[in-house]
């Protein structure tokens, strides 16, 4: 409920900025805190947390908030606050870093979907390590990956990233053995956050300082010689 709180608020202030709630694409927020892969690669380290917490009209947000309580509710109560918390952020991460690499380098990424994916991805491993019948919630991600690849403007490459940290984390939370699960959580954990670092930091190498100009309904970027 605190994720969605923060996601409304965010929406609420970029809408303001727009002046509608249909097409939020003129707001400084949106502009400065969406995920931009040649910004991040020059510096502008924070697009790969904000982006996750905005949405470019009423539809997206609606769409991404009720999945968020639908998924994340049963999640928080098999894992707890707290591991519940680091399975999103690891897949908000995931699927930020996947979007750089994968995602065109002049483009604007917005929306918690990666993050919700990676709570799917979580809960996938932990119904199957607990044995409860999995095929309403494989119905519900063959649905959501369909819509991913037949409408556009849908980033597959962020869905992609943040469901595979979330597998990988929610794996780690449920299927080593009581004695050694918290080793296990914090080793898988520390071992993701250092191999998306890295594979950010190539990702950087490789793009570059680039200048950007924004305009509305366009984003003009240049390399830095």
């Amino acid at each position: 409920m605190v994720l969605i709180g923060i996601n409304v608020v965010a929406f609420v202030v970029t809408a303001l900025q727009a002046r509608s709630a249909m097409d939020l694409s003129t707001s400084e927020l949106y502009l400065r805190g969406g995920l931009i892969p040649v910004e991040v690669a020059s510096g502008e380290y924070w697009r790969l947390l904000t982006s996750a917490f905005l949405h470019g009209s009423l539809i997206h947000i609606a769409t991404n908030m009720i999945s968020l309580y639908i998924l994340g509710i049963p999640l928080e109560r098999i894992l707890g606050r707290g591991r519940f918390l680091l399975i999103y952020l690891l897949s908000l991460l995931g699927s930020s870093v996947s979007v750089m690499v994968f995602g065109a380098p002049v483009s604007l990424t917005i929306g918690a979907s990666g993050a919700i994916y990676g709570l799917m991805g979580a809960l996938l491993v932990t119904f199957k390590r607990l044995r409860y019948d999995l095929r309403q919630l494989l119905i519900i991600l063959a649905l959501n990956v369909y819509i991913t690849f037949q409408f556009p403007g849908i980033s597959w490459q962020g869905h992609l990233g943040g469901l595979v940290v979330g597998a990988i984390v929610g794996a780690a939370m449920v299927y080593p053995p009581q004695p050694s699960r918290r080793n296990w959580q914090w080793g898988t954990a520390i071992g993701v956050v250092v191999v998306l670092i890295g594979v950010l930091v190539v990702r950087d190498t490789q793009l570059g300082s680039w200048s950007c100009v924004y305009e509305v309904g366009n984003i003009g970027c240049l390399p830095v010689q």
